[in-house]
């Protein structure tokens, strides 16, 4: 039974500004500030500032507020400001990672280390992902920059890679590798968080945009980007099939003893293209996602989930993590799809469609509508009976989408002017193809019920492609045609698929 999750909501003001943060991107269901550990003679401790859990990564953030010192020499305030910023955060992130890799990983809620943390948490498979973020840089970084630069440039921490001094904290508002023998540690100041998080947009997308970036610094192929931001805007648009963006040089593309360097003025570049304005768009049309599965992830934090109060935790957890394990680009889809759907079925009609993942392969999800005639049907009957519809559509997807080997299915209470609204989840994994007895069984079901009898599935390969066509789906993730909606006429990459159930 669900019972009700306390979350730590952060002791000073960075704390809570980084929960929130987190969790307007990350969902609130696997962001938790302040986690304790037992250390030495059982004695607690803060295990990071904030810790995400998401399946198979973990990324823990280390918060020091720090102000600047006040000491004439650049050189000595900006050394006494990196050992209490940067490097005790990055200790206190070793010894964190080190203690869930360790015999005895377990971690809490409370400060008393008296609640565990109620989710799984480490497994074989597990990545841990060590961010240091700091404060009151920026401004003395700008003065700074600006002195020895001119005007224009920026006040974002600069990265370089493969000088010892600079890995020493020895260069002014300049972060290198804090220790190659140790785990990579990613610094971000209070101005590049912010900003990344809010491009990136997703828990997926960030961690493989952090996957890249430490790829292609321990590979020795990345030499200095002059800020966080050049690096992003280098990323996003290197697109990849599945949505995300890439770091090609982390791959042996580049040969042996060739380094790349990063300089500033990408992202102002990046901010003036098409491929900018697609994104924002995008990052508009991927809200409506997670605002359809927020509310999912609070009413399980809240053990109020209905009739599901009976579902064990860990089965939420897995439903929901894979619905929020959606880039950037296949949410924008998928929102779309949804609020478009319910937005154009009538009164008293139950309806579908049917939305692939477009950055994982073999997964679809099914919206299902279905209205509540209230004349002798209470709500609770009214739920009961569309969990049974949705089982359905969930059993007879297998018959009729090819290849699939899961499907998220959405229930929704169709619009019918009493403004009330509900949905429900399930989440089914396929262990193998069907039978014939069990094809047969399912047609004659699908038809009886008229449950997805009529499947129109549109594939646009733009393999041979170098532009966006007119008459191709928006990249935006809208689903009109590209002349109706953004009008993009720059390159284009990989293959866009859509399905579509009417």
């Amino acid at each position: 039974m669900l019972r009700p999750i306390t979350q730590n909501a952060g002791t000073t003001q960075r704390e809570r500004y980084l929960a929130a943060l987190a969790s307007s991107h990350f969902f609130s269901l696997w962001s938790y500030p302040c986690l304790s550990r037992r250390a030495k003679k059982g004695v607690a401790k803060e295990l990071a500032d904030l810790t995400v859990i998401f399946g198979d990564d973990i990324v823990l953030f280390s918060d020091k507020d720090i102000a600047w010192p006040s000491h004439p020499d650049i050189e000595v305030a900006w050394s006494r400001w990196f050992r209490a910023s940067i490097l005790e955060s990055a200790y206190q992130l070793w010894g964190a990672m080190k203690h869930l890799q360790g015999p005895d990983p377990a971690i809490f809620l409370d400060a008393k280390c008296e609640t565990p943390f109620p989710l799984p948490v480490m497994s074989e498979r597990t990545r841990i992902h060590l961010i240091a973020v700091t404060s009151n840089s920026v401004k003395p970084a700008h003065a700074y920059f600006t002195e020895i630069g001119g005007p224009g440039s920026s006040g974002t921490l600069m990265h370089a890679f493969g000088v010892p001094d600079i890995d020493e904290g020895k260069r002014p508002f300049v972060v290198g590798d804090l220790d190659k023998k140790r785990p990579y540690v990613h610094v971000f100041d209070e101005e590049t968080l912010d900003r990344v998080l809010s491009e990136l947009g997703t828990i997926g997308d960030f961690v493989h945009y952090l996957a890249e970036k430490e790829t292609a610094i321990r590979a020795g192929k990345l030499s200095l980007y002059a800020g966080e931001e050049e690096l992003l805007a280098f990323y996003l648009q290197e697109q990849t099939p599945a949505g995300y963006g890439s770091l090609p040089f982390a791959g042996p593309t580049i040969a042996a003893g060739y380094r790349v360097n990063i300089p500033e003025g990408e992202w102002l570049l990046y901010t003036q293209s098409e491929s900018y304005r697609v994104r924002s768009q995008m990052r508009k049309r991927a809200r409506e996602w997670f605002e359809l599965i927020e509310p999912f992830c609070k009413a399980v934090l809240a053990a109020e989930t209905g009739e599901a109060n009976e579902t064990p935790l860990q089965a939420h957890e897995v439903a929901l993590r894979v619905a929020a394990s959606e880039n950037l680009a296949s949410r924008a889809r998928l929102g779309t799809a949804f609020v478009e759907k319910y937005d154009s079925i009538p009164v008293g009609v139950r309806s579908s469609r049917m939305a692939p993942s477009i950055c994982h392969p073999g997964r679809v999800y099914l919206f299902v509508f279905v209205p509540w005639i209230r004349q002798g049907v209470t709500y609770d009957e009214y739920r009961a009976y569309r969990l049974k519809v949705m089982e359905a559509y969930a059993a007879i997807a297998q018959l009729r989408f090819e290849g699939i080997a899961e499907a998220v299915v959405i229930g929704a209470q169709t619009a019918d002017g009493s403004g009330t609204r509900s949905e429900t989840m399930i989440y089914v994994k396929y262990d193998g193809p069907l039978s014939e007895e069990q094809s047969a069984r399912l047609s004659e079901f699908s038809a009886t019920e008229q449950i997805l009898t009529d499947v129109q599935i549109r594939p646009h390969s733009v393999k041979s492609l170098r532009r966006y066509g007119r008459n191709d789906p928006c990249p935006c993730g809208s689903l009109k045609k590209n002349k109706k909606c953004c009008n993009i006429s720059g390159p284009r990459h990989g293959t866009v698929y859509t399905s579509r159930l009417d």
